[in-house]
């Protein structure tokens, strides 16, 4: 009985120690390769393979060398990083929230603020965010939250991840020596779908009917909120520069918010965000979304609001040569070109979108 009970204990003895073994070695795995870059950049010739923006942007905020960011939604996502550093002399990353809101934006900025001192923030500033709701929390419960938190403990929620021992690692050790990743690419989309005005009125769903346009009432607050978190982000930040730039939306989209009665809303949200930023010496603003030769072609949109990389690439240039720069002289008139712009759309819209 005692020779059984001898081999019993030495039996779970190995067993757990063969099991701490394996526990250690993987999350050794996942600290050496760590392909959310939460503990540390690429190792050695690992690439910086990024294209899972919840999970990475922490990391790299962190633990990247950078001295300016690219911030904004998806349609931020098609930059190549590359272009800002050859064009403004830095050396960049992406902090990107699908869909994301100013709130969620301006954490992500103030994080990288922390670790930095920045030097550019290219931020994308989209109509919609500046509509959402200024007192948004984040990160919220669908992020994964113990690459956000402080807390080492949580930490074994990613060490010991089967999907990125699985998965991730083999992903990042693929693209590093099989697919030759562009580091400058990240998060991008576009070379997985394609852009035609085919694709971009079959992802449009019109609204049949036309709504009453929202009263200032209704709008007013969550815009102005939205602006007061801007402005404070770029006070407490004057020695970094805000390039701020509205990316050109297609004549689908405009058509979108004439019907769901969120026109006056949307210019508003230009109007008041350029008037009160355009007051700060660190800040400059580009306005691309009355460019009808853009936003008219919908064979340069997979969708309403997205377009292809080549658009991306036309706005880092012209911003490169200041054009398309707003002031406290121009800016009036632009917003008026929009205007008329948008009640073309509402009067011409089955012309417009007709084939030629």
């Amino acid at each position: 009985m005692e020779k059984k009970n001898s081999m019993y204990e030495t039996f779970l003895r190995r067993f757990f120690l063969t099991a701490a073994v394996l526990l250690l070695a993987a999350a050794g795995l996942v600290f050496v390769f760590d392909p959310f870059f939460h503990y540390h950049e690429p190792l050695g010739p690992l690439k910086a393979v990024l294209t899972k923006k919840e999970y990475q942007v922490p990391g790299t905020l962190q633990n990247f060398s950078y001295d300016s960011v690219i911030a904004g939604s998806s349609t931020a996502e098609n930059f190549n990083n590359r272009w800002f550093d050859e064009a403004f002399d830095t050396q960049s990353v992406k902090a990107i929230k699908s869909s994301g809101v100013t709130a969620q934006l301006d954490y992500y900025i103030r994080m990288a603020a922390r670790e930095r001192e920045l030097d550019y923030v290219f931020y994308s500033l989209d109509l919609f965010a500046l509509s959402g709701d200024p007192d948004t929390e984040f990160p919220d419960e669908s992020m994964p939250l113990y690459l956000y938190d402080e807390n080492p403990f949580t930490d074994i929620k990613y060490l010991l991840n089967g999907d990125v021992i699985f998965e991730d690692i083999p992903y990042l050790l693929a693209e590093t020596f099989l697919d030759d990743y562009d580091e400058g690419a990240s998060y991008n989309w576009a070379q997985y779908h394609s852009f035609s005005r085919e694709d971009a009125l079959a992802n449009y769903g019109r609204p049949r009917e036309i709504l009453q346009e929202k009263t200032p009432e209704e709008y007013r607050p969550f815009i102005d909120g939205n602006v007061d978190l801007l402005e404070q982000l770029v006070r407490d930040y004057p020695d970094t520069v805000f390039c701020f730039f509205y990316p050109p939306y297609s004549l689908l989209w405009w058509d979108n918010m004439i019907r769901s009665g969120q026109l006056e809303q949307s210019l508003h949200a230009a109007e008041a965000s350029m008037e009160r930023l355009l007051s700060y010496d660190n800040v400059r603003i580009y306005y691309f979304q009355n460019e009808e030769d853009v936003i008219l072609d919908l064979d340069l949109y997979m969708d309403p609001i997205h377009f292809s990389e080549d658009i991306n690439h036309w706005m880092v240039e012209e911003m490169a040569q200041d054009h398309y720069r707003v002031t406290g002289e121009n800016y009036a008139s632009g917003l008026e070109k929009m205007a008329r712009i948008a009640e073309r759309i509402r009067t011409e819209y089955d012309a417009l979108t007709a084939e030629r």
